[in-house]
């Protein structure tokens, strides 16, 4: 039983990633739909546990949440996603600064996004603008986002049976993570 204590600890952690926030924000200071602090960096895992997915590859950027992506000739990626708003409209600034495993991609996609048909509402990919072999979106990206919009920034391994801890840095002044609301079920 403790050992299964400690398993579900551990599972728990791992499944949601942790944000470092700006001290200085106070909630109820931003837009209406937009939750505040602002985040500087967001951790996460990467591993056994976490879903997998086909990812994409491409390099197309299109804001209307349709840019040109490609199916990769990888499947079976371990990935995070991370709900993101901004409070003022601006080019998405994050790169991956820290992975304990081999290499990353990242995606960024509209409301909705959905693991099973990872070409939809694409409005951005990224392989190895970071630190090589590390992702990041840049200013120059053109990656404009609009305040009251959710975002999702999904993180993956390149490859299949990569894994590792992650952190994702965030200079984009306005960014938030979204709270993600946990759904209650009964087991019969």
């Amino acid at each position: 039983m403790k050992q299964l204590l400690i398993v579900m600890c551990v599972l728990c952690l791992a499944s949601a990633g942790m944000a470092q926030v700006d001290e200085k924000a106070i909630m109820g200071d931003s837009e209406p739909g937009i939750r505040s602090p602002t985040v500087d960096s967001y951790t996460g895992l990467l591993w056994e546990a976490s879903p997998v997915w086909n990812r994409i590859y491409g390099n197309a950027v299109d804001t209307a949440c349709n840019a040109s992506m490609s199916d990769s000739s990888l499947d079976g990626q371990y990935y995070e996603v991370i709900p993101i708003q901004v409070t003022a409209a601006e080019n998405l600034e994050c790169e991956i600064t820290l992975f304990t495993g081999a290499d990353t991609v990242m995606a960024l996609y509209c409301d909705p996004f959905d693991p099973a048909n990872p070409m939809a509402n694409v409005v951005a990919y990224d392989d190895d603008d970071g630190w090589t072999p590390l992702s990041a979106f840049l200013a120059s990206d053109n990656i404009s986002l609009s305040p009251g919009n959710t975002y999702y920034l999904v993180v993956s391994t390149f490859n299949p049976l990569d894994w590792g801890t992650f952190t994702v840095d965030f200079t984009s002044a306005t960014v938030v993570v979204v709270p993600v609301e946990l759904q209650s079920f009964s087991v019969e």
